[in-house]
């Protein structure tokens, strides 16, 4: 589900939010805010020429919305680690985070 912001949420829980969304220069985005042990927000970033992976990595088709598609499996990618779920497409996503 897009929320009104452009973004779809991937993960709520136990302290951890985590949307996704798609930038003004086509890049594929995966925000973070953990609360656990403090605050620390992440950010990762997937070029728009690497997105056709992530949508058939989901199982989707060209033309398909990766931020549905994702958002349909937000829970397994969060779980199973957003930057090594990527990294497992062979895709090197720009990173940065702060506290």
């Amino acid at each position: 589900m897009t929320l009104e912001n452009g973004k779809v949420s991937l993960y709520a829980a136990n302290k951890l939010w985590v949307d996704a969304r798609i930038n003004v220069e086509g890049k594929l985005l995966i925000q973070g805010q953990d609360l656990n042990n403090g605050e620390y927000e992440y950010m990762l970033s997937v070029p728009e020429a690497e997105i056709p992976k992530v949508v058939a990595a989901l199982d989707g088709a060209p033309g398909d919305d990766v931020l549905e598609l994702l958002a349909a499996r937000g829970t397994e990618i969060v779980q199973f680690g957003e930057m090594r779920w990527l990294k497992s497409l062979g895709i090197e996503p720009g990173f940065s985070s702060y506290r």
